[in-house]
């Protein structure tokens, strides 16, 4: 019973990977590459994890190699796809990158090849739970040679990666992704000790382990793109600081968000709700008219009269569409008159 917890653990978090990881790709594609990297990472731990656990939940031993390959593919895919972006990152010639890369790729290809054989394992099944042990102790040497060959070339990228930094942020951000990647290492303990946990469930350990990268992964680079300089990040800022006043408001004409500027000049209170006809000498026909033609996609400008000041102005309108192509709402500009 305990085999088919763990199974359905790691399938859990494997889903959850690919969905956190799709998820952030279709909210920061402004951040290029980084939002890539994020998407493929999650793409070999749920390769990894998925793969693995159905290969646990299997009865029919001949055929529990389909999945387990599966998951060899991932956990070195998620070590490949890690060395990319290092090398993006330290801005490595293409030829060398290409070179380096399709150097392991046909390694990759081999271990595949050679451990991934039915015959390079014994599959074992339990009560509750299909296991294996190792039986082609050169395949099993070869997978290994390859996993330590990248564990020193990730730790040589990854130190220099660090000491290239000049911003102490950065500095941070990528000590974080290079001592996430020990979770590797302490997930081989119970291997290297030989311990009956391992015997009976050899893939949950390292899986389980990626997913934690992925994760630690993914917050690091949440937390260190709010400091890149994008349209999302500075928005916010520059609605509030710049000195004209900004008010959007939905089809109604209610004023959802206003800018400092826009709450001084035209006495917007936090306590009570606003709208066009409360905030500018408009008409109801007037106000009915504008909010009609913005639903139809009209932007443009009114003249109108500041009831709190009295001032001539022109309101600027610009709709903003939902992802259905319907108006939701109106950003008006405030342009008073001189």
């Amino acid at each position: 019973m305990f085999g088919i917890i763990l199974n359905v653990i790691l399938f859990s978090i494997g889903f959850l990977a690919l969905v956190t990881g799709i998820a952030f790709l279709l909210q920061e594609r402004e951040n290029g590459y980084t939002a890539l990297y994020v998407f493929f990472f999650s793409v070999t731990v749920a390769l990894t994890c998925i793969g693995y656990s159905i290969m646990g939940f299997m009865p029919n031993l001949d055929y529990a190699f389909i999945p387990r390959l599966v998951g060899l593919f991932g956990i070195d895919s998620f070590l490949i796809v890690e060395l990319s972006f290092l090398l993006f990152e330290l801005k490595r010639r293409r030829g060398i990158r290409m070179f380096i890369l399709g150097f392991l790729l046909i390694y990759l290809f081999f271990d595949l090849l050679i451990f991934g054989n039915p015959s390079a394992l014994s599959y074992i099944r339990y009560e509750w739970h299909t296991s294996y042990e190792n039986t082609n102790k050169g395949a099993h040497l070869f997978h290994y040679i390859f996993i330590s060959v990248m564990i020193v070339i990730l730790l040589f990228h990854g130190i220099y990666w660090y000491k290239s930094k000049k911003i102490q942020r950065d500095k941070v951000f990528s000590l974080e992704i290079i001592l996430s990647n020990f979770i590797l290492l302490v997930a081989a303990i119970p291997d290297t000790l030989n311990l009956d946990f391992s015997h009976k469930y050899p893939t949950f350990g390292y899986s389980a382990a990626t997913a934690v990268v992925f994760f630690s992964y993914w917050f690091s680079v949440k937390s260190h793109i709010k400091f890149t300089p994008t349209v999302k990040n500075v928005s916010q800022e520059v609605f509030t600081s710049v000195e004209v006043p900004v008010i959007i408001f939905d089809l109604e004409g209610k004023i959802n968000l206003s800018n400092p500027c826009a709450k001084s000049m035209l006495q917007i209170t936090e306590d009570a709700d606003s709208y066009l006809r409360s905030l500018f000498s408009l008409s109801d026909v007037e106000t009915l008219h504008l909010l009609t033609r913005a639903k139809n996609g009209w932007k443009g400008a009114v003249k109108t009269i500041i009831k709190a000041s009295g001032q001539a102005c022109n309101l600027h309108c610009t709709i903003k569409k939902d992802n259905l192509g319907e108006t939701f709402c109106v950003i008006g500009t405030v342009l008073v008159k001189n």
